[in-house]
């Protein structure tokens, strides 16, 4: 007995004398031979789960109806001629790439965010900011889903082009702002108090915002024609989803940011005073202090609150689940979405029959997940450890 489409070979039956006929039931679970030396025998066939193997799982596989091997996720069909495609490489792809954006996103601004308010950063602007980050930690997530699925996706696929340009507006007026102000203050007494800093660049961020609008529509206009999404699928052959990894990016940044915010901050603040005061005393400037002295400090820290926020993205489920099209496919592409695997079994697990091969292969998607992010957590450990046997001298 084989098993065609995973290509497992499933059972072989040897006989004392050939066999001359063989009648095989409908239920796939009895055969009866009837052999040359006048002997009828009932067989009682076990063969469960026959489509699953490690192929099937972790191989391309060719399926009819296919022009080649592929990885394939598809648990159920809308009609009889199917056979289940359970392959869980597109779902450990989508979590990859589902978390790699969000880091992405989320990183840089925790991370700088932390060491602002840490070292720069007003007593006062301190106590406001570090427990609304820690309050943030406890949306749910649910309600996040909700509303980067049904608010902020319907905007972002209206002007893709205009938040794209946005990303080069806002930092370059942020940045003349600063020069012009330096050129305009120096020399003079300082009118703001220190660690204020941050809010000569709200009118700037509102500035280049409002920038960005009007150059975003004159840039899809010239370049792509007035519609980008048609203009990426005749050049590229790719989707544009209004439910992106873009969206996703948000949605699981504004999740892991209060995370890695809260553990880098702690970190940073734990570095004793004597060293900022001697770095600072031996003629360094404030950031030179802060990036070349605190920041190798506390860096197994951070590196372990970076990991953790990573981990936290790995096993998110509700925001993919609700703000992606749980596409299971093969694209780095960012304006398309994805399937995890946390997301997925959420998905399948209503539908999917006690002891069945796609219930055990949803237990197995379990593991998986588990083994990624044990093994995570694993290597930060080390390298964090390493890190502090580095750099611990310094405290």
């Amino acid at each position: 007995f084989d098993h065609m489409t995973s290509e497992r070979a499933l059972l072989q039956i040897a006989t004392d004398s050939p066999i001359r006929e063989f009648g095989y039931n409908l239920p796939g679970d009895g055969l009866l031979t009837y052999t040359d030396d006048r002997k009828l025998t009932l067989w009682h066939i076990e063969m469960d789960h026959p489509e699953v193997g490690w192929k099937t799982l972790f191989g391309k596989v060719w399926y009819e109806g296919h022009e080649k091997p592929e990885y394939i996720w598809q648990s159920s069909s809308g009609n009889d001629d199917f056979e289940p495609k359970l392959s869980v490489i597109p779902l450990m792809f989508g979590t990859f790439k589902g978390t790699f954006y969000a880091m992405i996103f989320a990183t840089p601004l925790a991370l700088l965010s932390a060491i602002y308010t840490s070292q720069f950063a007003h007593p006062r602007i301190r106590s406001v900011i570090k427990p609304t980050m820690e309050i943030m930690a406890g949306v749910p997530s649910v309600v996040i889903g909700f509303i980067i699925a049904l608010w902020l996706a319907p905007i972002l696929a209206k002007w893709v082009v205009p938040f794209g340009v946005s990303f080069i507006t806002i930092p370059l007026v942020c940045v003349a702002f600063l020069w012009g102000w330096q050129k305009l203050e120096a020399g003079k007494p300082q009118k703001f108090g220190q660690g204020l800093e941050f809010l000569l660049l709200i009118p700037a961020v509102f500035i280049g915002g409002g920038l960005a609008l009007p150059l975003g529509n004159l840039v899809e206009k010239v370049l792509f024609d007035g519609d980008f999404p048609l203009w990426l699928y005749q050049t590229w052959e790719m989707q544009f989803d209004q439910r992106n990894s873009v969206i996703i990016a948000f949605g699981l940044g504004f999740a892991v940011i209060p995370i890695i915010f809260t553990i880098a901050e702690d970190a940073l603040s734990s570095v004793p005073p004597s060293l900022s005061a001697a770095s600072l005393a031996l003629g360094a400037s404030r950031w030179q202090t802060a990036s070349r002295i605190v920041l190798l400090s506390a860096s197994p820290g951070i590196f372990a609150g970076v990991i953790i926020g990573f981990a936290r993205a790995v096993g998110e489920t509700m925001i993919v689940l609700m703000a992606t099209g749980n596409t299971p496919i093969l694209d780095w592409s960012p304006f398309n979405g994805m399937r995890t695997l946390s997301a997925n079994i959420a998905v399948e697990i209503p539908e999917a029959p006690v002891g069945g091969s796609l219930y055990r292969v949803l237990f197995l998607c379990a593991i998986i997940l588990f083994l990624m992010t044990f093994v995570l957590n694993t290597g930060a450990e080390l390298v964090r450890e390493r890190l502090r046997r580095k750099y611990g001298r310094f405290q």
